[in-house]
């Protein structure tokens, strides 16, 4: 990366913080209603897409404008997020008390840094590298997919995939653990 463009992107973060960050914080408050809590995770990931734009050596006519456009789109997502959540809650008077199911072996002395070591060791080298920068890197599919040099839909492809696979072989090792293995 350019450090002058770098350097520019920067002051012009810093500027458009200055000027728009408390009042887009109070537009969002207002506009999300009970969700407020996301308020302040809107703003920033507003900032946060902005500040890559300029980055990306990208020129942005109107700050404002363009940050209040795009935490209006988070904004958006939080509010419905928020919506599906209080369908999915119980008021605690309603509540019934669930018995999860007791594990077949022993969580005490089960060493679950071992076990991710194992879980990771059965995986292909490419499968390893998408891991690290998904769940640990904790990078979003788009720059997974520019990084691996393949597209958005075959990232997502390898996600699901690769959850599906660490979820059969976590299963299979806790029914070999009840039935006496590991």
């Amino acid at each position: 990366m350019n450090s002058a463009v770098k350097k520019r992107a920067d002051e012009k973060l810093k500027e458009a913080y200055s000027r728009c960050y408390l009042p887009l914080i109070k537009y969002c408050n207002v506009r999300m209603g009970d969700a407020k809590l996301s308020a302040e995770d809107c703003v920033q990931e507003a900032f946060l897409v902005y500040y890559n734009r300029l980055l990306s050596g990208e020129d942005i006519e109107n700050p404002r404008a363009y940050l209040y456009r795009t935490a209006d789109n988070f904004l958006k997502r939080a509010v419905e997020a928020y919506a599906r959540s209080l369908k999915r809650t119980v008021p605690l008077e309603e509540a019934e008390e669930l018995q999860s199911k007791d594990l077949p072996f022993e969580t005490e002395n089960t060493d679950y840094d071992a076990l991710a070591l194992k879980l990771l060791n059965t995986l292909s080298e490419q499968e390893k590298e998408f891991y690290r920068l998904k769940y640990i890197e904790r990078l979003p599919l788009s720059e997974i997919a520019e990084k691996l040099e393949i597209s958005p839909t075959a990232a997502a492809k390898r996600s699901s995939r690769l959850r599906k696979q660490i979820k059969e072989k976590l299963t299979d090792f806790i029914e070999s653990q009840s039935e006496g293995g590991i």
